[in-house]
Protein backbone atom coordinates (compact mmCIF):
# COMPACT_ATOMS: atom_id res chain seq x y z
CA UNK A 1 0.00 0.00 0.00
CA UNK A 2 2.88 2.38 0.83
CA UNK A 3 4.41 1.71 -2.58
CA UNK A 4 1.08 2.48 -4.24
CA UNK A 5 0.90 5.83 -2.46
CA UNK A 6 4.50 6.63 -3.41
CA UNK A 7 3.76 5.84 -7.04
CA UNK A 8 0.68 8.05 -7.00
CA UNK A 9 2.61 10.88 -5.35
CA UNK A 10 5.27 10.65 -8.04
CA UNK A 11 2.56 10.78 -10.66
CA UNK A 12 1.09 13.93 -9.18
CA UNK A 13 4.41 15.74 -9.40
CA UNK A 14 4.46 15.41 -13.16
CA UNK A 15 3.49 18.16 -15.52
CA UNK A 16 0.75 15.97 -16.98
CA UNK A 17 -1.27 16.43 -13.79
CA UNK A 18 0.02 19.73 -12.49
CA UNK A 19 0.52 21.19 -15.95
CA UNK A 20 -1.73 19.19 -18.30
CA UNK A 21 -0.26 18.61 -21.75
CA UNK A 22 -0.54 22.05 -23.34
CA UNK A 23 -0.10 19.31 -24.75
CA UNK A 24 -1.08 20.47 -23.73
CA UNK A 25 -7.30 16.05 -26.20
CA UNK A 26 -18.05 6.17 -22.87
CA UNK A 27 -18.45 5.44 -26.57
CA UNK A 28 -17.16 7.50 -29.41
CA UNK A 29 -19.75 8.66 -31.96
CA UNK A 30 -19.02 8.27 -35.67
CA UNK A 31 -22.12 10.17 -36.77
CA UNK A 32 -20.68 13.70 -36.62
CA UNK A 33 -20.54 15.03 -40.20
CA UNK A 34 -19.97 18.61 -39.06
CA UNK A 35 -16.76 17.61 -37.30
CA UNK A 36 -15.56 14.59 -39.25
CA UNK A 37 -15.33 16.51 -42.52
CA UNK A 38 -14.43 19.89 -41.05
CA UNK A 39 -11.76 21.93 -42.80
CA UNK A 40 -11.89 24.62 -40.14
CA UNK A 41 -11.01 24.87 -36.45
CA UNK A 42 -13.95 27.11 -35.59
CA UNK A 43 -16.55 24.33 -35.27
CA UNK A 44 -17.48 23.78 -31.60
CA UNK A 45 -16.69 20.36 -30.12
CA UNK A 46 -16.14 18.55 -26.83
CA UNK A 47 -13.51 15.80 -26.64
CA UNK A 48 -12.91 13.52 -23.65
CA UNK A 49 -9.53 11.86 -23.01
CA UNK A 50 -8.29 9.22 -20.61
CA UNK A 51 -4.98 10.09 -18.94
CA UNK A 52 -2.64 7.28 -17.91
CA UNK A 53 0.81 6.71 -16.52
CA UNK A 54 2.54 3.61 -17.88
CA UNK A 55 -0.87 2.14 -18.83
CA UNK A 56 -2.45 2.85 -15.42
CA UNK A 57 -5.34 5.33 -15.54
CA UNK A 58 -4.77 8.39 -13.35
CA UNK A 59 -7.26 10.95 -14.64
CA UNK A 60 -9.60 12.36 -17.24
CA UNK A 61 -9.26 15.47 -19.37
CA UNK A 62 -11.89 17.28 -21.42
CA UNK A 63 -11.19 19.72 -24.27
CA UNK A 64 -14.00 22.01 -25.37
CA UNK A 65 -14.17 24.60 -28.14
CA UNK A 66 -17.00 27.15 -28.10
CA UNK A 67 -17.96 30.43 -29.76
CA UNK A 68 -17.85 33.57 -27.60
CA UNK A 69 -18.96 36.83 -29.21
CA UNK A 70 -16.53 37.67 -32.01
CA UNK A 71 -13.98 35.11 -30.81
CA UNK A 72 -13.59 31.59 -29.46
CA UNK A 73 -12.83 29.83 -26.19
CA UNK A 74 -10.70 26.67 -26.05
CA UNK A 75 -10.92 25.13 -22.58
CA UNK A 76 -9.42 22.06 -20.90
CA UNK A 77 -10.48 20.55 -17.59
CA UNK A 78 -8.36 17.89 -15.91
CA UNK A 79 -9.19 15.89 -12.78
CA UNK A 80 -7.56 12.89 -11.18
CA UNK A 81 -9.32 9.58 -10.58
CA UNK A 82 -8.83 6.59 -8.29
CA UNK A 83 -5.94 6.69 -5.81
CA UNK A 84 -4.52 9.79 -7.47
CA UNK A 85 -7.72 11.69 -6.61
CA UNK A 86 -7.17 10.97 -2.90
CA UNK A 87 -3.79 12.69 -2.99
CA UNK A 88 -4.58 15.42 -5.52
CA UNK A 89 -8.27 16.40 -5.40
CA UNK A 90 -9.73 19.25 -7.35
CA UNK A 91 -9.47 20.29 -10.97
CA UNK A 92 -6.96 21.99 -13.23
CA UNK A 93 -8.40 24.28 -15.90
CA UNK A 94 -6.75 25.93 -18.89
CA UNK A 95 -8.49 28.48 -21.10
CA UNK A 96 -7.34 30.12 -24.30
CA UNK A 97 -9.46 32.97 -25.68
CA UNK A 98 -8.56 33.57 -29.32
CA UNK A 99 -9.51 35.04 -32.68
CA UNK A 100 -8.99 33.78 -36.22
CA UNK A 101 -7.14 36.79 -37.64
CA UNK A 102 -5.82 36.80 -41.22
CA UNK A 103 -6.33 33.03 -41.25
CA UNK A 104 -4.13 32.57 -38.17
CA UNK A 105 -4.95 31.60 -34.60
CA UNK A 106 -4.31 34.69 -32.49
CA UNK A 107 -4.49 34.30 -28.67
CA UNK A 108 -6.09 37.13 -26.72
CA UNK A 109 -6.12 35.85 -23.15
CA UNK A 110 -4.84 32.70 -21.44
CA UNK A 111 -5.69 31.32 -17.98
CA UNK A 112 -4.30 28.48 -15.87
CA UNK A 113 -6.23 27.63 -12.69
CA UNK A 114 -5.54 24.88 -10.14
CA UNK A 115 -8.39 24.57 -7.63
CA UNK A 116 -6.05 22.96 -5.08
CA UNK A 117 -3.17 25.44 -5.46
CA UNK A 118 -3.98 29.11 -6.08
CA UNK A 119 -0.27 29.98 -6.21
CA UNK A 120 -0.12 28.40 -9.65
CA UNK A 121 -2.74 30.71 -11.14
CA UNK A 122 -1.62 32.32 -14.39
CA UNK A 123 -3.38 34.90 -16.55
CA UNK A 124 -1.76 36.16 -19.73
CA UNK A 125 -3.05 39.18 -21.63
CA UNK A 126 -1.95 39.59 -25.26
CA UNK A 127 -1.71 43.15 -26.62
CA UNK A 128 -1.20 42.74 -30.35
CA UNK A 129 -1.30 46.46 -31.06
CA UNK A 130 1.93 46.82 -29.08
CA UNK A 131 3.20 43.26 -29.64
CA UNK A 132 3.29 42.57 -25.90
CA UNK A 133 2.11 39.90 -23.47
CA UNK A 134 1.81 40.42 -19.71
CA UNK A 135 1.17 38.28 -16.64
CA UNK A 136 0.22 40.27 -13.55
CA UNK A 137 -0.61 37.30 -11.31
CA UNK A 138 1.67 35.71 -8.68
CA UNK A 139 4.87 36.73 -6.94
CA UNK A 140 6.76 37.40 -10.17
CA UNK A 141 4.60 39.33 -12.66
CA UNK A 142 6.23 39.80 -16.03
CA UNK A 143 5.80 41.29 -19.48
CA UNK A 144 7.67 40.86 -22.73
CA UNK A 145 7.65 41.72 -26.41
CA UNK A 146 6.37 39.00 -28.74
CA UNK A 147 6.62 38.42 -32.48
CA UNK A 148 3.63 37.93 -34.74
CA UNK A 149 2.31 34.37 -34.52
CA UNK A 150 3.19 33.82 -30.84
CA UNK A 151 0.91 31.28 -29.13
CA UNK A 152 -0.03 30.42 -25.56
CA UNK A 153 0.96 26.99 -24.25
CA UNK A 154 -2.51 25.49 -24.68
CA UNK A 155 -4.04 27.24 -27.68
CA UNK A 156 -1.12 26.24 -29.90
CA UNK A 157 -2.91 22.89 -30.34
CA UNK A 158 -5.57 24.69 -32.38
CA UNK A 159 -2.88 26.46 -34.39
CA UNK A 160 -1.38 23.03 -35.08
CA UNK A 161 -4.72 21.65 -36.26
CA UNK A 162 -5.22 24.67 -38.49
CA UNK A 163 -1.74 24.42 -40.03
CA UNK A 164 -2.16 20.70 -40.68
CA UNK A 165 -5.45 21.45 -42.43
CA UNK A 166 -3.54 23.92 -44.61
CA UNK A 167 -1.00 21.24 -45.56
CA UNK A 168 1.84 22.34 -43.26
CA UNK A 169 3.09 19.13 -41.60
CA UNK A 170 6.20 20.70 -40.00
CA UNK A 171 5.06 23.90 -38.25
CA UNK A 172 7.00 25.79 -35.60
CA UNK A 173 5.61 28.04 -32.86
CA UNK A 174 6.90 30.59 -30.38
CA UNK A 175 5.17 29.97 -27.03
CA UNK A 176 4.81 32.69 -24.37
CA UNK A 177 5.42 30.97 -21.04
CA UNK A 178 7.05 32.04 -17.79
CA UNK A 179 8.31 35.38 -19.08
CA UNK A 180 10.18 33.99 -22.06
CA UNK A 181 9.60 32.55 -25.50
CA UNK A 182 9.86 28.80 -26.00
CA UNK A 183 10.14 27.22 -29.42
CA UNK A 184 7.99 24.20 -30.28
CA UNK A 185 9.00 22.49 -33.51
CA UNK A 186 7.04 19.65 -35.09
CA UNK A 187 8.42 16.83 -37.22
CA UNK A 188 6.17 14.41 -39.10
CA UNK A 189 6.79 10.70 -38.59
CA UNK A 190 4.32 9.66 -41.26
CA UNK A 191 0.90 8.03 -41.27
CA UNK A 192 -0.13 5.62 -38.51
CA UNK A 193 -3.27 3.49 -38.26
CA UNK A 194 -4.22 3.99 -34.61
CA UNK A 195 -6.46 1.60 -32.68
CA UNK A 196 -8.97 3.57 -30.54
CA UNK A 197 -12.32 2.99 -28.87
CA UNK A 198 -14.02 4.02 -32.13
CA UNK A 199 -12.01 1.51 -34.16
CA UNK A 200 -8.98 2.13 -36.31
CA UNK A 201 -8.22 5.76 -37.20
CA UNK A 202 -5.79 6.96 -39.83
CA UNK A 203 -3.56 9.54 -38.19
CA UNK A 204 -0.48 11.63 -38.80
CA UNK A 205 2.10 11.07 -36.08
CA UNK A 206 4.13 14.12 -35.10
CA UNK A 207 6.99 14.58 -32.69
CA UNK A 208 7.01 17.84 -30.79
CA UNK A 209 10.53 19.07 -30.20
CA UNK A 210 11.07 21.82 -27.68
CA UNK A 211 14.28 23.52 -28.65
CA UNK A 212 16.78 23.21 -25.77
CA UNK A 213 14.97 20.30 -24.06
CA UNK A 214 16.47 17.16 -25.57
CA UNK A 215 15.49 14.87 -22.68
CA UNK A 216 11.76 15.26 -23.29
CA UNK A 217 9.85 13.58 -26.09
CA UNK A 218 6.23 14.34 -26.92
CA UNK A 219 4.33 12.58 -29.70
CA UNK A 220 0.94 13.65 -31.07
CA UNK A 221 -1.35 11.61 -33.32
CA UNK A 222 -3.76 13.82 -35.32
CA UNK A 223 -6.72 12.40 -37.24
CA UNK A 224 -7.46 14.03 -40.65
CA UNK A 225 -11.03 12.68 -40.54
CA UNK A 226 -11.59 14.73 -37.36
CA UNK A 227 -10.14 17.96 -38.70
CA UNK A 228 -6.68 16.88 -37.44
CA UNK A 229 -7.88 16.74 -33.84
CA UNK A 230 -5.19 15.19 -31.59
CA UNK A 231 -6.56 11.77 -30.63
CA UNK A 232 -3.49 10.61 -28.73
CA UNK A 233 -0.65 12.40 -26.97
CA UNK A 234 2.36 10.74 -25.32
CA UNK A 235 4.97 12.37 -23.12
CA UNK A 236 8.13 10.35 -22.50
CA UNK A 237 10.31 11.15 -19.52
CA UNK A 238 13.05 8.62 -18.72
CA UNK A 239 11.23 5.29 -18.11
CA UNK A 240 7.78 6.83 -17.67
CA UNK A 241 5.18 7.38 -20.40
CA UNK A 242 2.18 9.63 -19.84
CA UNK A 243 -0.64 9.19 -22.34
CA UNK A 244 -3.82 11.01 -23.31
CA UNK A 245 -6.14 8.87 -25.44
CA UNK A 246 -9.46 9.95 -26.93
CA UNK A 247 -12.56 8.35 -25.43
CA UNK A 248 -15.50 10.42 -26.62
CA UNK A 249 -16.33 13.37 -28.83
CA UNK A 250 -19.39 15.49 -29.42
CA UNK A 251 -19.75 17.91 -32.31
CA UNK A 252 -22.32 20.46 -33.46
Amino acid sequence: MINLYRQAASTLRTSLLIRPISLLLAGFSLCLPGLLHAETITRPFTAQYEVSRNDSKIGERIHQLSKTGDGYLFEARMHTTGLAALLKPGEVTERSHWLLNNNRVQPQHYEYLDSSDNSRTTRLQFDWQHQRVTNRIGDKPWGMDIPTGTQDKFGYMLALMHDLQQGNTAPEYQIADGGRLKTYRFVSEGKVLLDTVLGKLETIKLQRIRVGKKNRKIFIWCAPSLGYLPVKIERHKKDTVYTMLIQKIEGP
